[in-house]
């Protein structure tokens, strides 16, 4: 019998990188972290970095760690890649998602920090990190976040996952880090990858993956897509999400639901169903009064610097359908036994015609000879 692995994690961010971060504490954990913003810092009151080097320019960053426990703790350090998750945010978990290929210059491999601290009991700490800015000149931003967990926390989890039944609280304070050479603004770019059937959380979805290449974030970005049946009307899947933005240089599958999402109550999702689909997709990205695009948003007509319109075709195939439905948690498996139960008896019936009509005609045969 195999074990049940549950693990429940608790994440609290100190800041994110976004201009609109904000410095905020966890009131269960035992630590917490406050950046010093500093020297070629652009903008204020930001709650992170955001520095303005010349290339190959240092630059150290200092953060105070504070102990709230009374109990000496380790804390584990590290440094992640600003990406995109699945849900439409920015992210900074290290080595969580593989960089997108038009990522040219990565941020972690500029950055040095130790590994762990330690911070006494109802004291602070200082960590010191280097920041050393690329040798080739660069326009646009490069973007990471600095990473700091309770080491014991980060322990226990890896050892939950090998192990029976565990609950696991991790709180894990993130500080962003934005480098650039000028002040240049670069337009975020927008584009329509693959698209085609796929899972989410044992669920059914049409998975679109979007690539923002540009060296800049893609912020305010306001979604609104449709997927539709060729040859059945009846069939058609939406979604839209006004709250959503994108890292630099970063790519993520937008999940359009096709299952029910959430509690069932008793009910079941449609299976998906071979065919030929179309996908249509509007994405607007930065608000700005002066945009020169606009659309409603809650009732109020809200401009966007930015507009994308997609448009593509895709089949799922009779193989790829059966085999998401049979996985997807909420799709009823009734019908399905029924379908192949009415397949087999028809094979069935059919072989036993012909095997009736072969005797018949052998014994007609045979009484033919005779006479």
């Amino acid at each position: 019998m195999k074990t049940k692995k549950v693990i429940i994690t608790s994440l609290s961010f100190l800041s994110f990188l976004l201009p609109a971060a904000t410095v905020a504490h966890a009131d269960s954990a035992n630590f917490s972290v406050t950046p010093t913003v500093g020297e070629n810092q652009t903008g204020s009151n930001l709650g992170y970095f955001n520095l303005l080097l010349k290339p190959n320019q240092s630059q150290n960053l200092e953060f105070t760690l504070y102990n709230n426990s009374s109990k000496p703790i380790k804390v584990k350090t590290t440094f992640g890649t600003a990406f995109t998750s699945q849900s439409g945010n920015v992210g900074y978990t290290p080595d969580l998602v593989k960089p997108d290929p038009s990522l040219k210059i990565d941020l972690k491999d500029y950055v040095k920090l130790p590994a762990t601290v330690t911070v006494a009991a109802k004291s602070m700490a200082k960590v010191t990190a280097t920041l050393t800015s690329p040798e080739q000149t660069f326009t646009g931003v490069i973007a990471g976040g600095f990473n700091f967990e309770d080491a014991q926390s980060s322990d226990d989890s890896a050892s939950a996952q090998k192990s029976g039944v565990s609950i696991t609280n991790r709180y894990r304070y993130v500080i962003g880090l934005v480098l650039q050479n000028t002040l240049d603004k670069v337009a975020p770019t927008l584009s329509l990858g693959k698209v085609g059937p796929d899972q989410v959380n044992q669920r059914n979805v049409i998975a679109a993956n979007l690539t923002n290449a540009a060296p800049a974030y893609l912020m305010d970005m306001n979604t609104d897509a449709v997927v539709t049946k060729s040859d059945d009307t009846s069939i058609k899947y939406t979604y839209h999400n006004d709250a959503m933005e994108m890292a630099p240089n970063s790519n993520f599958n937008l999940a359009i639901p096709v299952s029910l999402q959430g509690v069932l109550n008793g009910q079941s999702s449609e299976p998906l169903k071979p065919g030929k689909y179309h996908l249509k997709m509007t994405v607007y990205g930065g608000k700005d009064t002066n945009g020169q695009y606009q659309t409603m948003v809650n009732n109020q007509v809200t401009k966007y610097d930015y507009r994308w319109i997609f448009d593509k075709d895709f089949t799922i195939t009779q193989a790829k359908a059966s085999t998401l439905n049979a996985k997807d948690a909420t799709v009823s498996k009734k019908s399905q036994v029924d379908w192949l139960l009415i397949v087999g008896l028809t094979i069935i019936i059919l072989l036993l015609l012909i095997i009736i009509f072969l005797l018949f005609k052998r014994r007609k045969k045979d009484d033919e000879e005779k006479e």
